[in-house]
């Protein structure tokens, strides 16, 4: 489905490896909220119970694409399914480490929805590679047949946590599952679909479904991602503030013609995104710029929009989480929309800042990574709004597959010709690299002082992330905004 990874590419020098999985002490992760413990990986199967914040959890297997984790309480009496994106992880705790399950407690199936709603008129996908159709949601069912690139596909119903579709050709010639992960939908997303358990007939001419080895990364699965596109990439040879680019004058052109402000900015990503921390102070007069004076131009132009509370980040998201309807804020999204095209909407941007990494490198091979961030892009770019990437700090715990997720960040920067933040190498000269104690939170400065753009301020993570990205939006202003 996707190109083979050659063996050379396994001998680059940033490789190291991590044994499998080791249980923690105290539990491998714990629940970050108040949090339904189901039958099995997806919202349509029955909830077993609904575990307190702060449940400790032993983690035993994840779904396909690790969304969702089969675990534990540590006294045994309680074991289901839970959303990986509502967890705390032990230290050295990767999800994307465990083995893949299928297994639905008490083989019970997700309850039939009544007046399931039908398939949305005008969905269809395409495959972005040559992809397997299988008989059932998994790659233990047999194969069908395969589809090309770009073959047009009426989508009918997903599975649980609709990380498969079951969809036909258009011509009716072929019928059966396919991984969404590698489906490009237009007119609405999977989650629209309805749930279904549909096992096909495996035909005559359908080939059994065998294991196949696949080439691993630090011990998790590439899960398609071919190592040598980012070979060569040197995090240290790439600027820390970005630039304005041709292709961000384009965008920001079609972004005018589709009426977005060209005044307001939005922010995407996890937690070190949603704090007030971030770009905030600046718009509530909290701030001292020292001597870069010459960004008050550019706080001036953003303005207020530079403290909105924006729809695309959260507390645990991840680059799959933002673009999936699934969670988005009922009581301001519509419905069958992602948190980003909410906040696209509610706003109206012609710029946002995106960073993702550290949480998704615990629970995402490179390929999944690789696959939302760029799907990500691609609705930015659709919305008009000019996507600003930004390098991820360090995960102390995981500082290989910290510079590959970097590495594939840069990547993604070079081939759509988009301004890239380096925020990875701004941060390198910082104490414990700009990061918190634990290693893998965004360094905090004394309460009030984030923006204070000054020594000694400047050695915390949070207002050099700040800084650079004021730094970024000024020129990608100047440059392209006009």
């Amino acid at each position: 489905m996707l190109r083979r990874i050659g063996i050379l590419a396994l001998a680059l020098a940033l490789i190291a490896q991590i044994g499998p999985l080791a249980h923690a002490q105290g539990g491998d992760a714990s629940t970050a909220y108040q949090l339904n413990m189901r039958s099995g990986p997806g919202t349509g199967f029955a909830v077993i119970v609904t575990l307190p914040a702060g449940t400790a959890l032993t983690l035993e297997a994840r779904n396909a694409d690790t969304s969702w984790l089969l675990a534990h309480t540590l006294d045994g009496t309680q074991r289901g399914w839970v959303a990986s994106l509502y967890l705390k992880y032990a230290p050295g705790v990767s999800a994307a480490l465990l083995p893949v399950s299928e297994e639905i407690i008490g083989g019970a199936a997700p309850p039939a929805a009544e007046a399931a709603a039908p398939a949305p008129e005008g969905l269809t996908a395409a495959p972005r590679y040559q992809m397997n159709v299988r008989a059932g949601p998994g790659t233990g069912h047999s194969v069908l047949g395969q589809v090309r690139p770009g073959v047009v596909l009426i989508p009918e119903a997903r599975n649980g946590d609709a990380s498969w579709v079951l969809a036909h050709t258009q011509d009716g010639a072929l019928r059966g599952w396919l991984a969404s992960l590698y489906l490009k939908f237009s007119g609405g997303s999977a989650f629209s679909l309805p749930l279904s358990d549909e096992i096909l007939p495996a035909g005559a001419g359908a080939a059994p479904a065998a294991p196949a080895a696949e080439a691993s990364y630090a011990g998790i699965p590439l899960g398609g991602f071919d190592l040598s596109t980012v070979a060569g990439i040197d995090l240290t040879a790439y600027p820390v503030v970005g630039r304005a680019t041709g292709r961000a004058r384009q965008i920001f052109l079609d972004g005018r013609a589709r009426g977005n402000n060209p005044h307001v900015v939005a922010k995407v990503g996890d937690c070190s995104s949603e704090h007030w921390y971030f770009l905030k102070p600046f718009a509530w007069g909290e701030y001292n710029l020292g001597g870069y004076s010459y960004l008050q131009g550019v706080i001036n132009h953003f303005g207020e929009s530079l403290a909105y509370d924006s729809e695309a980040t959260h507390n645990g998201f991840n680059a799959n989480a933002v673009i999936a309807p699934e969670w988005a804020n009922p009581a301001v999204c519509q419905p069958g929309e992602s948190p980003l095209e909410c906040e696209f909407r509610i706003h109206r941007p012609s710029v946002a800042i995106i960073m993702f990494g550290t949480s998704d490198l615990l629970v995402m091979t490179p390929g999944e990574f690789d696959h939302y961030m760029r799907e990500m892009v691609d609705m930015t770019i659709e919305a008009g709004v000019i996507p600003i990437l930004s390098t991820f700090p360090g995960n102390l715990g995981f500082w290989d597959r910290t510079i590959l997720y970097n590495q594939i960040v840069v990547r993604i920067a070079l081939d759509y010709n988009i301004p890239l933040i380096n925020l990875w190498l701004a941060l390198e000269s910082l104490p414990n690299h700009g990061l918190e104690p634990d290693g893998f939170h965004l360094g905090e400065p004394p309460y009030g002082t984030s923006c204070y753009l000054t020594a000694p301020y400047l050695s915390a993570g949070y207002t050099m992330r700040n800084l650079v990205t004021l730094q970024t939006l000024d020129a990608v202003w100047r440059g392209a905004m006009y």
